[in-house]
C-alpha cells in the first residue's frame, strides 16, 4: 500500500510539472520575465541583504565564539523553551536577519552536533522569523506607506514566534540532552574558503527558489488557479465578516509572501484588517521560503508536514497578538 501511494504521488506530481511544462511552451516570454523578475528582486534586495549575515554567522559557528556567548542565556531559554542557550543566538539572528537565516543556524548547529535533532525541532518553532528590514521597510513603508503599521507587524510577529516556542517545548520535552560541543580548530585560510563556498552555495539556493516562485505563481495566476484559491478565502473571510477583496493576498501569500502583502496593500480599504492578516501572512513565511528553510534543515530531518504546522501555529498566534495589540495602538 504504502509503495502503491508512493506511486500515486509520483503520477500527481508528475502530472502537475507536464502542465507547467506545456505553459512554459506556449508562453515562452511570459515565464521568462516572471523568472527574470524573480532574479532581479534576489540580485537587489535579497543577495545583499542576506549574504553577509550568511557569511558572518557561519564563522560565528565554526569558530565557536556562540556557544561561549550562549551559556549567559541557558536558564533563560532552558526555562521558556526547553532548548540550550545557544538557541538565544540563532534566535537573534534571526530576528535581525530574516528567512532563511534561522533555518540555515539550526542545521549548522545541528551538523556540528551541537544540538539534537528534538532541540533543532523546538529551536525551528521560533528561530524561523522575517527581519526588520523586510516587515518595516518592505511591507509597512513601501508596500502600505506605514511605517507604524510595520512596527506593529514585526512585534506581533516576533511575540507570536515566542509565544509558538512556549508550546513547542513540549515536543520530545524528556530529550534534554546536554552537548559538551568543542568546534574543530581549523585553520584561518580554509576557514575563510569554506565559508565563503558554503554562502555562496546558500545565497544561490535561496536565489533559485525566489526566481522559481515568481515564474510558478504567474503559471497558476494565467491557469486560474489562484483564482479558485481566492474564491476559497473570500468565503471564509465572508464567514467572518471581512472584506473579500482582501482574498487575493491570501491567495499569493501563501505561496510567496511579498507578493500577498504588496496584494493585501493593492486592495486595502481597512488598515486594521490588512495588518491583522499582513502579519499572518508574514508569520506563515509562504511555501517559497518553507522550501528554502527545508533545504537547509534536510540533515535535520524535520518532516515538511510538521515543519508547516510549525509555521502554521505562528501564523495563528501573531495574528492574535496583532489583533490584541490593534486595541490598545491605533493606526
Amino acid at each position: 500500500m504504502k509503495t502503491l501511494s508512493m506511486k500515486k504521488s509520483s503520477i500527481f506530481l508528475s502530472l502537475i510539472i507536464i502542465v507547467f511544462i506545456i505553459a512554459l511552451v506556449m508562453n515562452p516570454e511570459i515565464y521568462m520575465q516572471s523568472t527574470l523578475q524573480g532574479i532581479l528582486v534576489w540580485a537587489t534586495a535579497v543577495l545583499p541583504a542576506l549574504f553577509p549575515f550568511f557569511f558572518l554567522t557561519k564563522i560565528l559557528t565554526q569558530l565557536g565564539l556562540v556557544e561561549k556567548l550562549a551559556t549567559f542565556f541557558e536558564p533563560v531559554t532552558k526555562k521558556l523553551f526547553n532548548a540550550p542557550g545557544i538557541a538565544s543566538y540563532t534566535f537573534l539572528m534571526s530576528m535581525i536577519s530574516g528567512y532563511p537565516v534561522g533555518a540555515k543556524i539550526t542545521s549548522e548547529l545541528y551538523e556540528n552536533k551541537a544540538i539534537t535533532k528534538a532541540q533543532a525541532v523546538r529551536m525551528c518553532s521560533f528561530c524561523s522569523t522575517s527581519g526588520p528590514l523586510f516587515v518595516i521597510g518592505t511591507v509597512g513603508l513601501e508596500a502600505f506607506g506605514h511605517k507604524g503599521m510595520g512596527a506593529i507587524m514585526l512585534v506581533a510577529h516576533l511575540l507570536g514566534a515566542i509565544v509558538n516556542g512556549l508550546v513547542f517545548r513540549f515536543y520530545k520535552r524528556k530529550d534534554n540532552e546536554v552537548i559538551n560541543y568543542t568546534p574543530k580548530s581549523t585553520p584561518i585560510s580554509n576557514l575563510l574558503a569554506n565559508t565563503i563556498y558554503d554562502s555562496v552555495m546558500s545565497i544561490l539556493i535561496v536565489g533559485g527558489y525566489i526566481a522559481l516562485f515568481f515564474m510558478i505563481i504567474d503559471i497558476l495566476t494565467n491557469l486560474h488557479i489562484l483564482t479558485i484559491i481566492a474564491n476559497f478565502f473570500a468565503v471564509i473571510l465572508n464567514l467572518f465578516g471581512v472584506s473579500t477583496q482582501f482574498s487575493v493576498g491570501l491567495s499569493s501569500g501563501i505561496i510567496e509572501v511579498t507578493r500577498g502583502c504588496l496584494e493585501l496593500a493593492k486592495n486595502c480599504i481597512d488598515f486594521k484588517t490588512a495588518t491583522i492578516l499582513a502579519t499572518g501572512l508574514i508569520s506563515w513565511g509562504g511555501i517559497s521560503i518553507h522550501f528554502q528553510a527545508l533545504t537547509f534543515l534536510k540533515k535535520c530531518e524535520i518532516k515538511t508536514g510538521f515543519y508547516m504546522f510549525q509555521k502554521l501555529c505562528h501564523c495563528v498566534f501573531s495574528m492574535i497578538v496583532c489583533w490584541l495589540l490593534l486595541l490598545f495602538i491605533p493606526i
